[in-house]
């Protein structure tokens, strides 16, 4: 996991929560039986989990989430739903990108 959150990762999760959704941010959702050389559970880390079962990536100049099909089905098998939003929307509309995120979570 990072330690440090991106620009637009922060202000989208800082956003989303004067909304009043419950978010999380770099939330850990562990691989079924699936562990490293350590022993440890391995995990798909989601940017932002919204009210438990929407994952916001925030896609950006070298981030790999929306490229990994492996990945998302296994979420989205796990009940989760998925949405990407790209660093651009959050610069250029983040009071657009929130509404669509609240729409999202009410489904």
């Amino acid at each position: 996991m990072r330690t440090q959150y991106t620009h637009s990762q922060m202000k989208l999760f800082n956003a989303l929560v004067k909304t009043g959704l419950n978010v999380l941010c770099e939330y850990p959702i562990l691989r079924d039986g699936e562990f490293n050389r350590e022993g440890k559970p391995k995990s798909y880390v989601a940017d932002l989990l919204i009210n438990k079962k929407l994952i916001i990536e925030v896609e950006g100049k070298g981030s790999a989430s929306a490229d990994n099909p492996e990945r998302e089905n296994y979420l989205i098998k796990k009940g989760y739903r998925i949405h990407h939003v790209s660093n651009e929307e959050i610069k250029k509309d983040l009071g657009k990108v929130v509404e669509n995120i609240k729409v999202l979570a009410m489904v």
